[in-house]
């Protein structure tokens, strides 16, 4: 089998996993979406049914969050708000970071035993800036931080480095935990009815990542000056 075909089927295999877990998941909050379109139901009902799930719900979303990582293009902001909906900003943002470890400690795994990256990956322009930085780990920290940088091409970084499992894993989870704990915020703040404040928590990781992305191609742009 030819490195595209393979990629190929693991793409197609991430998607149908995605699909069958997501719809698991509504299995989970099946009672929860039929309160909430329910006209006659009460907002403390609401309230009482999305905070009842307890480790089955959020294994299934430590699940979900960690293939939708694993597939090159597929955004995890909203299950993070979701998972902090359900269970509140700490337990929310731990959930979050378990599923952003796995999801990207099986990507590295698949990138390293299966060597199933393109030449445009191994070029890309952020996995040459953090080769050529002095501290390496620092600068895939802050990739990790930045939801607009595909988490593929950061661990495709780390396995042209020589780095440590543990050095790994403490990477992903720095890395993490910003988006993480913004997004557990955000679902916390719509569990109590404050639309404004989730969507001004989410839309400040937005701006922090493209304030992140302009200081680069500036410095770029300079440096090639």
């Amino acid at each position: 089998m030819t490195a595209r075909k393979l990629r190929i089927l693991l793409f197609v295999s991430g998607i149908l996993l995605i699909v069958f877990i997501s719809y698991r998941l509504y299995l989970e909050y099946q009672i929860d979406i039929q309160i909430f379109f329910d006209p006659k139901a009460s907002r403390r009902q609401m309230m009482t049914s999305i905070r009842s799930h307890g480790f089955t719900a959020a294994l299934i979303l430590v699940l979900l969050t960690g293939i939708m990582c694993a597939v090159p293009g597929v955004p995890t902001s909203v299950i993070g708000v979701l998972v902090g909906l359900s269970y509140g900003p700490l337990l929310g943002t731990l959930i979050n970071v378990f599923g952003n470890v796995y999801g990207n400690l099986l990507s590295i795994f698949l990138m390293r035993h299966l060597k199933s990256f393109t030449r445009s990956t191994k070029s890309n322009c952020w996995v040459e800036a953090i080769r050529k930085m002095r501290h390496p780990k620092v600068g895939i920290v802050i990739g990790y931080m930045v939801p607009v940088i595909p988490s593929s091409v950061i661990n495709f970084a780390i396995t042209t480095l020589n780095l440590q499992i543990r050095e790994v894993i403490l990477s992903i989870i720095f890395g993490a935990v910003p988006s993480s704990l913004l997004y557990a915020c955000g679902g916390e703040a719509l569990f109590h009815g404050y639309s404004k404040m989730a969507i001004l928590l989410v839309a400040s990781v937005l701006v922090f990542t493209f304030l992140i992305v302009i200081i680069y191609k500036d410095r770029r742009q300079h440096h090639l000056q």
